[in-house]
């Protein structure tokens, strides 16, 4: 039986949908669409040296020195399958590693959006980190209008995972940090009982 937005007035579905920094996040907008479209700028500005600009960049990400924190790709960001906790890693080395091949409004929007995502992961959010988390995702939506400009999202940006960006404040003030609602917290599980017996 379809329930119209009558029938449930004071429903606000965004308050239903708990922040999930893993598929929202991680997965979601970094990887899922900020890394694919980066991609796809790069393959329609550099047609016939497409492979060699790919080759440079898991270079960079290659040659990232050992440091505390940081996680060694030796293949670049050639992996077959990403998971949460490589995205993770990559974010950290990802935009030195883009940086020449791009406009500078690109970079500032990955940085926003990697702000954000930053001040999202803490354990504990006060007043100050939300109004932070706010800028963050105010220069994002700023910025990310270059991937429109070139043509790689020409139709406008309208994407749930991107949409429930701007809901997070409001998440976070009704629920908590949204470090402890994370579905990265029981992923590990999932793989060890699913992913891997089925492989």
């Amino acid at each position: 039986m379809y329930c119209g937005k009558t029938s449930f007035p004071r429903a606000n579905i965004h308050e239903l949908i708990a922040p999930d920094i893993l598929h929202q996040i991680i997965k979601g907008t970094f990887k899922d669409h900020l890394v694919s479209w980066v991609e796809t700028y790069l393959k329609k500005h550099y047609k016939n040296d497409f492979a060699a600009v790919l080759a440079d960049i898991d270079r960079r990400i290659a040659v990232v020195p050992p440091f505390p924190g940081l996680r060694r790709f030796s293949q670049g960001r050639g992996f077959k399958q990403w998971t949460g906790n490589d995205s993770k890693a990559l974010m950290k080395v990802y935009l030195p590693a883009i940086a020449g091949y791009v406009p500078n409004e690109m970079l500032q929007a990955l940085s926003a959006f990697m702000d954000f995502c930053y001040i999202v992961h803490q354990s504990s959010l006060g007043e100050a980190d939300l109004e932070a988390l706010d800028k963050a995702l105010q220069r994002f939506e700023t910025h990310r209008s270059i991937f429109e400009a070139e043509g790689i999202h020409s139709d406008g940006i309208s994407i749930p995972r991107i949409h429930a960006l701007q809901h997070y404040h409001e998440a976070i003030e009704l629920f908590g940090a949204p470090n402890g609602l994370s579905t990265s917290i029981v992923e590990s599980k999932h793989i060890h009982a699913v992913k891997r017996p089925y492989r």
